[in-house]
């Protein structure tokens, strides 16, 4: 291999600081591409060099900048043009007629044109196990300029990128069969082995990574519908949201940081989009930024007319209690399976024992906790149903 002094071959100038700047081709291409524009540019270093070496890639260094500059393809065409000027006025002397003006259109198609070698290997090849050469084909189809360019930009080809920046139908460019099969080709992705799923995290990994999810569910819940609907809720149902999360993703036991933590999570993701404050009973209430005083008083009047319709048909409360008395005890004459008496106090826990008709339980949980819509009850309020529901049944 020609070996040569550490200086950029370009423009031959070397000092203590720019020598640890210098580069040399790393790929056939890139010295075939420096050894054309030498070419144009008639650079006797490079080809007294290209002389010597044989098919390897020469030992050569120059600066990624002069490199750029020398090989810039807007000059050599300018250079290519001048020089076929150049030589065309020269064989009209010789010939003793007078030059004809160039004609601006065919010189700028010939400039346009790519020589007639293959932009893949810019070389002779030959048929395999032949000494037959593999004929050139010439780029006739758009889909092979789209085609081409996309694989360019995947792999980051600098080269092809160049070439196809131009429109190759447009400048005849040519090629192997075999070399654009191969770059085009398509190859598989292998997976990644050893990807770690989340059955191989360890149990405390594994729950920061469902309670992220419940989180992240809940989230999206509220951005697209308590907040658009201006809903008003308690935390406690975002609560057990997260909850019901968590326990369906296999997660039996919360931690106490979860539940106690929402609030913060609640405020810190949101941001101003929602109010959170404790109403008349000590509850956390989650309000929309978006509810107006407009909205508030709207729907407060609301709820007092259908208030005052409610009392105006329920001012007899005995007869209301009587109505619904009658409708419990028909519940649970006609509902109910006979259950363990005397209860045993493991009874109580024991939902499969006692079967509560739906009247009698929204009767009671209403008495116990005043709202007998809450989709929430705490332990003291279900031990309380279910042992009042068996002594009455």
């Amino acid at each position: 291999m020609a070996s040569v002094k550490r200086q950029c071959i370009i423009h031959i100038s070397s000092t203590v600081e720019d020598v640890e700047q210098l580069v040399s081709p790393k790929t056939q291409e890139s010295w075939l591409t420096l050894l054309e524009a030498a070419k144009v540019r008639n650079h006797a270093p490079v080809l007294e060099l290209a002389e010597r070496q044989t098919d390897e890639i020469p030992e050569i260094y120059y600066h990624r900048k002069c490199r750029s500059l020398f090989t810039m393809k807007r000059d050599l065409e300018t250079l290519k043009r001048k020089s076929s000027e150049s030589s065309k006025d020269t064989a009209a002397c010789t010939s003793g007629t007078t030059p004809k003006r160039p004609n601006r259109r065919s010189t700028s198609v010939e400039s346009r044109v790519y020589e007639n070698v293959c932009i893949f290997c810019n070389k002779i090849k030959y048929q395999r196990n032949s000494k037959t050469r593999e004929k050139l084909n010439q780029a006739v189809q758009l889909q092979t300029d789209q085609k081409l360019r996309e694989c360019a930009i995947k792999k980051g080809d600098e080269h092809i990128i160049a070439v196809t920046s131009r429109d190759i139908v447009a400048a005849e460019a040519h090629h192997h069969a075999s070399c654009y099969r191969n770059y085009t080709r398509v190859k598989e992705t292998v997976k990644e082995p050893n990807v770690e799923t989340e059955e191989d995290l360890d149990p405390d990994e594994q729950y920061r990574h469902i309670e992220k999810a419940a989180y992240e569910s809940l989230f999206e819940h509220i951005r697209t519908n308590i907040i658009p609907d201006k809903q008003i809720v308690t935390v406690a149902s975002l609560t057990h949201q997260i909850e019901t999360f968590m326990i369906s993703s296999g997660i039996e036991h919360l931690h106490d940081s979860t539940k106690k933590h929402i609030r913060r999570k609640l405020e810190s993701e949101l941001g101003n989009s929602i109010k959170i404050f404790q109403d008349s009973k000590g509850k956390l209430l989650l309000v929309p930024e978006n509810v107006s005083l407009e909205d508030v008083v709207l729907q407060n009047q609301i709820i007092q007319k259908e208030l005052r319709v409610l009392k105006d048909k329920s001012k007899d409360v005995n007869t209301l209690i009587d109505q619904a008395s009658l409708h419990i005890r028909s519940c649970i004459r006609q509902d109910m399976k006979p259950t363990p008496w005397p209860v045993h106090p493991s009874d109580i826990k024991e939902y499969s024992h006692i079967a509560i008709p739906s009247p009698l339980e929204r009767f009671l949980v209403g008495l116990l906790t005043g709202d007998p819509n809450t989709n929430v009850k705490g332990q003291r309020t279900s031990t309380l149903t279910q042992s009042f529901s068996q002594d009455l049944i």
